[in-house]
């Protein structure tokens, strides 16, 4: 079994920053030492390394230390700066390596080097080598400056990963405070569409890690979109796979397993875990000052005809434009077959209509079009 390892330091248990912490925070130089370990671990183990992100209770419980001091000496560590306010701890890049492999490559080339430079050694002290042998040199040489090359090129994506790695996770930080609510209603959304079909009346919670999860999947694959959201979320309940329903398959998906990665999310989207069997895809509205009141307007679609009706003709549907008119606003909804837009027009049109107005949108009619193949 392959482990993970992280690097300590010489001096760590008499280190004069953890002194200074120490007396900054009131606390014994043993309780210091304890938390900053966990603190250690904490940063090896996220993805990506090098960032603290563990409740102090938790090492207030592991370490048997009061939850107040605790909070105190990381209080302390951030005044110091051995931690940033955004929870990444200084200097990891320097200190560590990225993973296990890494510190093995590193190793072996640090023999390869040490093998290089003393066979370079050998040959300047040696006697001078017959002039057949000149290629061999010169190609000894032209290995060693590829090799370096080679390496500072590794180096420098590792770094550039790292400070994309390191800025993603302060765009998150601060997404999550400027908008918890986002969150929220992406988490009610799961609940209602997902987990009560797991787990009835037991919601899932947002823990630390799963934000920071959700938070770039909304970046990075919804796009802020809740609609998309709303969709994924549909596609894992339409799933007998993703909610243990197939007999043999004791499985069932979770929210940190279906936010953990954009590879997850493609996996769910693409199909892999339905069949294919897709719910259609919920309507759209590409007029920004209308989404909000056409989302209303389609909700009591829903409760008045229900919502499997409604996804059913409505989806794949879409509000192209408004335009203005003397006495009001004209919303352009494009059907993508004609049977659906008469369909439309036959039994929702005026329902549409009316609460187009009672959104206050000055809406007095709803134009339907046939998207053009």
């Amino acid at each position: 079994m392959s482990m993970e390892w992280y690097r300590a330091y010489h001096g760590m248990p008499h280190d004069p920053k953890l002194q200074v912490v120490a007396k900054r925070s009131g606390q014994k130089m043993s309780a210091v030492v304890a938390v900053w370990l966990c603190v250690l671990d904490a940063a090896s183990q996220h993805d990506p390394r090098g960032i603290f992100n563990i409740d102090p209770e938790e090492i207030s419980v592991i370490q048997d230390i009061e939850l107040e001091d605790v909070e105190a000496i990381i209080k302390a560590l951030k005044s110091k700066r051995m931690l940033d306010d955004e929870g990444l701890v200084v200097n990891w890049d320097k200190r560590q390596h990225t993973t296990s492999t890494e510190r093995m490559r590193k190793l072996r080339d640090k023999k390869k080097r040490d093998v290089t430079a003393g066979d370079t050694k050998r040959r300047k002290n040696s006697k001078k080598a017959p002039d057949t042998d000149s290629d061999t040199d010169s190609d000894a040489e032209e290995n060693t400056d590829t090799d370096k090359k080679q390496n500072k090129k590794r180096n420098r994506t590792r770094i550039e990963k790292r400070e994309s790695e390191r800025e993603k996770h302060k765009t998150c930080g601060k997404l999550q405070k400027q908008t918890p609510q986002i969150l929220e209603q992406m988490l009610d959304i799961w609940n209602a569409e997902v987990q009560s079909k797991l787990t009835g009346n037991h919601n899932a919670i947002l823990t630390p890690k799963r934000k920071e999860q959700m938070t770039i999947r909304w970046l990075e694959d919804f796009q802020q979109d809740m609609r998309a959201w709303q969709y994924f979320c549909e596609v894992i309940a339409a799933s007998d796979f993703c909610l243990g329903k197939l007999e043999g398959k004791s499985w069932t998906i979770d929210l940190s397993w279906a936010t953990k990665s954009s590879e997850h999310v493609a996996k769910i989207l693409e199909g892999g875990f339905s069949g294919g069997k897709h719910p259609k895809q919920p309507p759209i509205c590409n007029v920004p000052e209308l989404v909000d009141s056409w989302n209303e307007v389609l909700q009591k679609l829903q409760q008045k005809y229900g919502k499997p009706s409604i996804r059913c003709w409505f989806g794949n549907t879409v509000i192209t434009q408004v335009n203005s008119h003397h006495v009001g606003k004209i919303v352009t909804l494009q059907c993508p077959k004609k049977f659906i837009r008469d369909w439309i027009e036959k039994h929702f049109l005026t329902d549409i209509n009316r609460f187009w107005a009672e959104q206050n949108q000055q809406i007095i009619t709803t134009e339907l079009t046939i998207k053009e193949n």
